[in-house]
């Protein structure tokens, strides 16, 4: 088990029952990972052989607990209370590092700066992400799994409890929108993301319902003009290359 006290980076992984992928992450983490990274796992008290894989795999793991939650954003603040970083990456269990940790450390310099870059999706092998302004981040998410968050984020703000899946967009709406921290890009494709996973297979309907009322409250009226006019926007140019 790593004892490095000076961490810049902890990865926190929320697991449930993910002996089926669980494996394949543990893999990329292990020739990716360095001393200055610390591998935290929250798992929902897993009933099948999740804590076994985990295991064996227990020298790039510093930190693991397994117990009840009430979902994966009470997982991820669990895992926040434990990290000793300076930056904080999420990945999912179905998830895979690809960037090599120490490649991207050179990046990270500036406490008061989120960083994000891309994340391959798959199975479509697509990259996801881009450099992102408001208008782009109010009409779709900057996703988690690219995301280095100086862990000076999570002094003042955790994921809250509203939404079963968007509970990530919903703080980078208000951090965007707070201005307290800057966001910068790397133009570097940071994991691969699952379009597999829980988030990605389901709607949050309580986000849904609820996002123009989020929208209107960090960027005001603008902003919801922003996201109705975006679908309008997007018919036209549909329309435009059918006709092409």
């Amino acid at each position: 088990m790593l004892m490095h006290k000076n961490y810049l980076i902890s990865i926190i992984i929320v697991t449930y029952n993910a002996e089926k992928h669980l494996g394949a992450l543990m893999e990329s983490l292990q020739t990716r990972i360095n001393d200055q990274t610390e591998v935290i796992v929250i798992d929902g008290l897993s009933t099948d052989s999740t804590m076994v894989i985990l295991h064996e795999y227990y020298k790039c793991i510093s930190k693991v607990i397994s117990e009840k939650d009430s979902g994966i954003y009470d997982a991820m603040n669990k895992g926040i209370s434990m990290a000793s970083g300076k930056y904080v990456l999420f990945l999912g269990a179905d998830d895979r590092l690809l960037i090599n940790l120490e490649e991207l450390s050179m990046f990270l310099k500036d406490d008061k700066t989120i960083y994000y870059g891309d994340v391959l999706l798959s199975p479509s092998n697509k990259i996801y992400g881009g450099k992102f302004n408001t208008a782009k981040l109010i009409n779709r998410n900057i996703c988690h799994q690219s995301i280095l968050f100086p862990k000076a984020v999570f002094e003042k703000y955790q994921y809250g409890k509203d939404f079963r899946l968007m509970e990530d967009y919903a703080l980078n709406l208000k951090l965007w929108a707070s201005k307290e921290f800057k966001f910068s890009y790397l133009e570097k494709t940071i994991s691969v993301y699952s379009l597999m996973g829980l988030s990605s297979l389901n709607i949050d309907l309580d986000f849904k319902k609820d996002s123009l009322k989020l929208i209107f409250r960090y960027f005001g009226p603008i902003g919801v003009v922003i996201k109705l006019f975006n679908p309008i926007r997007n018919f036209f140019k549909t329309s435009k290359n059918s006709l092409s």
